[in-house]
């Protein structure tokens, strides 16, 4: 009745037509009591692929298929909700003599006092956001977040707390992704949440090079934004988010002729104009990129990885608002075990001892404990899981090597020539471990603690020589950045668990014969 003709996604990808098949599909597993039936529908979007009028189109279609209902729409702005949402709903609902009734000057249409669909933005002021944006229960209830990017982590809180009880509950947020550290971004990392994300590569206009979508960005856009923003490298390069594409790209103004299949960097404002994605921008002062990281915890378990060796990071909590954690590292798969907050060493063992009989019981023929020994806080459950009874017994059993180090973080690198310090070195290894390690699942704060982070570059004198190395920002710097304020614990324990045994000035491999 809309006469809309969503877009299906090209390259084998979702676009507008899958999303709302995909909710479809949900709304019958819910009508049908399925519990476990996706809520949540999560969209990262380039520019010109109409994502706004495919979400108004989907407002309308909710408002007119589900009575009594209660659908509502929220951006950023006013002009975002007013101009840009609230103008596509009331354009595709003209003339088609469907139920109902828009209120003039108003993002508001009404059938009844209990079924009606609502625009609005909400301020956080006095702390009471959520509390102001909350509060709507019914059977049938449709939420839309556009401009999603720049809506306050509160206002998720509040839709996320009436997500409950009814009988179809439908949360949309489309966005065009600009940072990796939005409530936006982080939702989409949580289970259950259904992502899309709808790049030019994959539009049919592009892909196509004729205007399947009228009114949607053109091929020859495309080709000059590359010219603008992206420089043609000689291999993929996960960390730079790489691309190609199978036609030949002509740029204006210079005269450069790229052949099909030239493969490109681009640059962060073509990552998320293009390609719909949040910029990987900090891959140049950080030793963990971005990429990097979003290729490991979406890269699926290994299944035939070596799980003879274990490895278990240990960062110690020292005071305040820290948190104490226990990683464990085998068969390419790193997965926190633990975290701790203000307990005692015989805790931290008890943790320890956990993480390790799980090693043994995988099959773990060796394990190198990493405990953070930083201010001296690292001997005490040392000495302990040392002389763990249940721990030594099990691994006499299973004939299981187990080593410990007392990593002191300022300690004189194993690599003097490209570190400054242990630490940075860790940081620095945990990096290339990540091109093939696995990391599902991962705890809110890893990626920020890993990719954000930062390390420069410094002169050290040895001996009459001059060498540039990196070094990592120390806690302190670190919390100064980034609020809320809290120190990198997951990822020095993340660390601890992933660098390789050689850095901790010890030789495993005579072990196994290797």
């Amino acid at each position: 009745m809309l006469n809309i003709h969503p877009w299906a996604g090209r390259n084998g990808k979702r676009g507008q037509l899958e999303l709302v098949q995909d909710i479809g599909a949900s709304v019958r597993r819910q009508l049908a009591g399925d519990k476990a039936a996706p809520k949540i529908f999560r969209v990262d979007s380039a520019h010109g692929v109409g994502k706004t009028f495919i979400a108004a189109g989907l407002v309308n279609w909710f408002f007119d298929a589900f009575t009594p209902s209660t659908t509502i729409s929220t951006a950023p702005s006013a002009d975002q909700v007013e101009l840009l949402l609230w103008k596509d709903i009331k354009s595709q609902r003209k003339g088609k003599q469907l139920p109902g009734r828009v209120l003039p000057g108003s993002p508001r249409m009404v059938k009844s006092e209990n079924h009606w669909a609502i625009g609005r933005t909400t301020s956080d002021a006095g702390g009471q956001g959520t509390a102001r944006a909350q509060g709507q229960h019914a059977k049938y209830m449709f939420f839309v977040v556009d401009e999603a990017e720049g809506v306050p982590a509160y206002q998720y809180d509040a839709i996320n707390a009436m997500m409950t009880g009814g009988v179809v509950l439908i949360w949309l947020l489309i966005a065009n992704p600009m940072t990796r550290t939005s409530a936006f971004h982080k939702l989409g990392k949580q289970p259950g949440v259904q992502n899309y994300v709808f790049s030019l590569l994959d539009f049919p206009n592009v892909v196509e090079g004729v205007d399947v979508v009228p009114g949607g960005t053109t091929r020859t856009w495309l080709d000059q934004m590359i010219g603008k923003h992206c420089e043609p490298v000689l291999q993929h390069d996960e960390d730079l988010l790489t691309f190609e594409v199978a036609w030949e790209i002509q740029v204006e103004g210079d005269g450069a002729v790229y052949p099909p299949g030239t493969i490109f960097a681009p640059n962060a404002e073509f990552q998320f104009r293009a390609l719909g994605v949040a910029p990987a921008s900090n891959a140049g002062d950080a030793l963990i990129s971005t990429g990097r990281f979003e290729a490991a915890i979406n890269r699926p378990r290994p299944e035939h990885a070596d799980f003879r060796v274990a490895q278990i990071g240990v960062d110690c909590a020292r005071y305040g608002n820290d948190a104490g954690n226990v990683w464990l590292y085998q068969e390419l798969t790193l997965t926190r075990e633990a975290e701790l907050r203000q307990v005692d060493d015989f805790r931290y063992v008890e943790a320890i001892r956990a993480a390790a009989l799980k090693a043994i019981a995988a099959g773990a023929e060796l394990i190198s404990f990493r405990i953070d020994g930083t201010g001296g806080y690292g001997s005490g459950k040392i000495d302990i899981s040392k002389a763990d009874a249940a721990l030594l017994e099990a691994a006499t059993l299973a004939g299981c090597t187990l080593i410990f180090h007392e990593v002191q973080f300022n300690r004189v690198p194993h690599d003097g020539e490209r570190y400054a310090d242990l630490a940075t070195e860790m940081y620095g290894e945990a990096a290339e471990m990540l091109k093939i390690a696995s990391v599902p699942n991962p705890p809110e704060h890893l990626q920020t603690d890993f990719t954000e982070r930062r390390a420069k570059f410094v002169a050290r004198n040895e001996g009459g020589n001059r060498r540039i190395v990196r070094r990592l920002e120390s806690k302190d710097e670190f919390k100064s950045r980034v609020k809320p304020t809290r120190s990198p614990d997951d990822g020095d324990g993340a660390a601890l668990a992933l660098a390789p045994e050689e850095i901790f000035k010890a030789v495993i491999g005579e072990h196994f014969g290797w």
